[in-house]
């Protein structure tokens, strides 16, 4: 894996001013957490106990804790930039987290869809599953966006 510090994955914590940036390093397979409470020293505390690197847009935040990455511009685009030039993303992790909640994916099989799944399951015989919130994906009309976007960022 490109983005390991001594054998382990690094894990991110989005301030609560990221969320789109969560979501879309999610989608590249970055673990990276999003916080429930809006305060600044319960996010400090989970990224202590849990060895996290914090990335936010709050100056004063980030000169808090050692372990933590300013994101310069307010833009999302950028600040992914930002991130994959400090730590690159493997490719064989994208679409390997749920974007709503970081669990890992499952590949299950269509045909455990529940109803209202006919279309994919007429085209797909197996799909990516969120065992944390139960939540379908998979390759459908705006894959390929999302991918062409994603290798976008990457270049730079």
């Amino acid at each position: 894996m490109i983005y390991r510090h001594g054998g382990e994955m690094n894990k991110f914590m989005a301030d609560h001013m990221l969320g789109r940036t969560c979501k879309w390093m999610r989608i590249m397979g970055y673990d990276t957490g999003y916080p429930q409470c809006h305060s600044d020293n319960d996010i400090l505390k989970k990224c202590k106990e849990e060895n996290l690197i914090l990335l936010t847009r709050d100056y004063e935040f980030y000169k808090r804790y050692s372990n933590s990455i300013f994101l310069d511009s307010p833009d999302f685009k950028e600040q992914l930039k930002q991130v994959v030039t400090m730590f690159p993303p493997d490719r064989e992790l994208f679409f390997s987290r749920c974007p709503e909640c970081n669990t890992i994916l499952q590949t299950v099989k269509t045909e455990t869809m529940g109803p209202g799944y006919d279309l994919v399951k007429s085209r797909y015989d197996t799909v990516k599953f969120c065992p944390g919130c139960g939540k379908y994906y998979w390759e459908g009309s705006h894959y390929s966006r999302i991918l062409s976007q994603l290798n976008n960022i990457i270049k730079g």
